[in-house]
């Protein structure tokens, strides 16, 4: 592996003595009031404790610069130049003798240059982060999550033979919106169309959709992307045992999360008697997925992830313990939308490689119909065709013919390439034409149209460099 070069956080031999002592009394000091503080709160606390210190004189203002105490005692000491990067998406740990790795989310899996000096420094910062967390000390396997958001999990000897193991996933401070995946090529634009089709359903008929793939794929990125289809009116009820689901733009959104009082299964209970117009589980685990296709089967718009390589094997998963689904009950999904990692080029990147259509059961098995399919080959996403069934249910509700709905996706997939050629990426400009479109279509595609046609020389040029690049290949 390579080694991926970070700017250190690096302090004398004095400096480091005294910041070590101070940290351990900081720590001890405020242990509890430091359980599940923000940064900013844990700042603010470790200035008025060095300023206590200085006040005291048990330390000089000499010996010390303040601004780096306080960024030290309230972060994760070493480990913050890491975390505070967005092209770093994990962080692995393997005792104190191997350098620190990261998954880069350009180069893959990486060393690093910080190393522990010894054991005792790594599990200092081990006891900090369970102060932190707010969690109990003596377990040997601890799941957490920071309260910046990363997820952390922590497995210590015995458990983790001889030396501890610790690993943080972070998440994009920035998620990436729809048009941005279209632009990294996670998404082809014909199929983002559809999705959007299918989340919205002319405000009158949304699908229910399951997203699924491999660790790390992208689930909940794609999920994140899609959810500002959704129109203005609904109430979302969100249910996540770790909170990575944001929707702070939706008027209406009742978000929940996993406590010692309300496990997934009572959380998508409860949702029900929340009079939710979708209900999206963040990823189902367990005998939660029973309540969400239950309340999917009693007219609720649902959506979530699984953890699943193929379409196929997400079905099994829900029919199968501890999940326990009636597979005549799964006939109520629409659409399972797969996204996996692919190896492109020096580097793997994240494709949505699948859309398969859920179908009637057929001697005890469910059809599935490919509606699009990533070719390893030619390294693209293939269109096969429109979900037949899933079409007709919309054409149904909204009383329009699925050749209708059809060129609406076609509509749709203009909007997305405007937005794509007129670099309309952040959350609010995507957000704005969406909310545009949806208020006053006619007028919003006409600019559409005015703007595709100004950019038609642009829209030629990158037809013919995609050309290229595919026979290249």
């Amino acid at each position: 592996m390579e080694t991926f070069k970070i700017k250190k956080i690096e302090f004398n031999e004095r400096e480091k003595r005294i910041i070590t002592a101070m940290e351990n009394k900081f720590l001890m000091t405020n242990m509890s009031e430091l359980a599940k503080r923000g940064r900013d709160e844990r700042y603010q606390m470790a200035k008025e404790f060095i300023e206590e210190e200085i006040e005291k004189k048990d330390i000089s203002e000499r010996d010390i610069n303040l601004k780096r105490a306080v960024d030290y005692l309230s972060g994760y000491s070493m480990l913050d130049p890491i975390l505070e990067r967005d092209d770093i998406e994990e962080v692995l740990i393997n005792g104190h003798e191997t350098p620190v790795m990261i998954v880069h989310r350009q180069f893959g899996k990486c060393y690093t240059n910080i190393e522990f000096e010894s054991k005792e420094d790594l599990m200092a910062l081990i006891n900090k982060i369970i102060i932190f967390c707010g969690s109990k000390e003596g377990n040997a396997i601890i799941d957490e999550i920071l309260p910046e958001g990363p997820r952390i999990n922590l497995t210590l000897p015995p458990v983790s033979f001889n030396k501890p193991l610790l690993t943080i996933r972070k998440y994009l401070k920035e998620l990436p919106t729809v048009v941005e995946l279209i632009s990294n090529g996670t998404l082809p634009i014909d199929m983002t169309a559809l999705l959007w089709i299918c989340v919205d359903g002319f405000n009158l008929a949304p699908r229910n959709i399951l997203i699924t793939g491999g660790t790390s794929s992208g689930k909940t990125t794609l999920l994140n992307s899609l959810l500002p289809f959704s129109r203005e009116r609904e109430r979302i009820v969100s249910i996540e045992d770790t909170l990575e689901l944001d929707l702070h733009y939706c008027k209406d959104w009742c978000r929940t999360t996993t406590t010692e009082f309300a496990d997934m299964e009572k959380l998508v209970e409860n949702s029900l008697r929340l009079r939710p117009d979708r209900v999206i589980v963040g990823e189902v685990r367990g005998s939660e997925a029973f309540n969400l296709i239950n309340a999917m089967n009693l007219g609720h718009t649902g959506m979530g992830t699984i953890h699943a390589d193929n379409a196929r094997d997400a079905l099994l998963k829900l029919s199968a313990p501890p999940m326990n689904v009636d597979p005549e009950m799964l006939v109520i999904l629409d659409l399972v939308v797969v996204v996996n990692r692919v190896h492109e080029k020096s580097s793997d990147v994240r494709k949505m490689t699948h859309i398969a259509e859920v179908g009637d059961i057929v001697e005890g098995r469910i059809q599935l119909g490919s509606v699009c399919e990533y070719n390893p080959k030619i390294k693209k996403t293939e269109f096969h065709r429109f979900p037949a069934v899933t079409i007709t249910k919309i054409s149904e509700a909204v009383g329009l013919e699925p050749k209708e709905i059809i060129n609406e996706i076609r509509r749709r997939e203009g909007i997305l390439e405007y937005m794509l050629l007129s670099d309309i990426t952040t959350e609010a400009e995507v957000l704005k034409m969406i909310k545009a479109y949806y208020t006053k279509p006619e007028s919003t595609w006409d600019k559409v149209v005015s703007g595709l046609k100004r950019m038609s020389k642009k829209r030629k040029m990158i037809r013919e460099y995609a050309t290229a690049n595919k026979k290249k290949e």
